[in-house]
């Protein structure tokens, strides 16, 4: 679950990088343009992996309308993924063999079934459904934070291949302790971070 619907499950990155002209909304919405998810329902393609608009995964032009809100900037990566099974594959190739004998007379050659087999694959492909997977990014800009509507290594990593390939800007997990310091008053912050001192204790040489 994300942002919008049902509960929040999400992470957390610190942004520790900054683009050199400043994060604009030429740069973001430029890069996201760069980035923008390709649809490959009419295609034979596997899969498709890009942003879309946050509020609506059909449109993947970006404005700074589409993308900005006050201090947040908000957007989804998607995935569509089409799955095609060797079981259901070598069905219909078999099939396909039996038509091939029945109209020469005779069984393919090696070349004539390898030609065959990736013909039938991409027609399969073409004719199968889709599968969409939304990921919802919110940046908040004036902390330098991204949250992430998702959670999950898988999750995780995915995103962070395409930010990376996309912004060019390191980020850093922040996992539950960091999250806990950021909010605790400084006093009580410096004393937990001083347990990593052995001489808080009156310990070393």
């Amino acid at each position: 679950m994300g942002f919008v619907k049902g509960g929040a499950t999400f992470t957390r990155y610190r942004i520790f990088e900054m683009p050199e002209t400043g994060l604009t909304d030429d740069f973001i919405g430029g890069r996201l343009n760069e980035k923008a998810f390709v649809d490959i329902e009419e295609t034979s393609e596997e899969s498709s992996l890009g942003w879309v608009r946050f509020f609506d995964h059909l449109q993947a032009d970006f404005t700074p309308e589409s993308f900005r809100f006050g201090e947040l900037v908000a957007f989804n990566l998607r995935l569509d993924e089409r799955k095609l099974s060797n079981k259901i594959l070598n069905r219909y190739m078999t099939i396909s063999e039996a038509r091939f004998r029945a109209q020469t007379g005779r069984k393919p050659n090696s070349v004539t079934k390898k030609e065959m087999k990736e013909a039938l694959r991409l027609d399969l492909l073409k004719r199968s459904l889709l599968d969409t997977k939304l990921i919802e990014v919110v940046w908040l800009t004036e902390s330098n934070e991204v949250w992430l509507g998702a959670a999950g290594e898988k999750n995780r990593a995915l995103f962070e291949e395409v930010w990376g390939h996309t912004f060019g800007l390191g980020i850093r997990l922040m996992v539950p302790v960091t999250i806990g310091l950021e909010i605790l008053k400084k006093p009580i912050k410096e004393r937990l971070m001083a347990l990593k001192d052995p001489t808080y204790f009156g310990g070393g040489e």
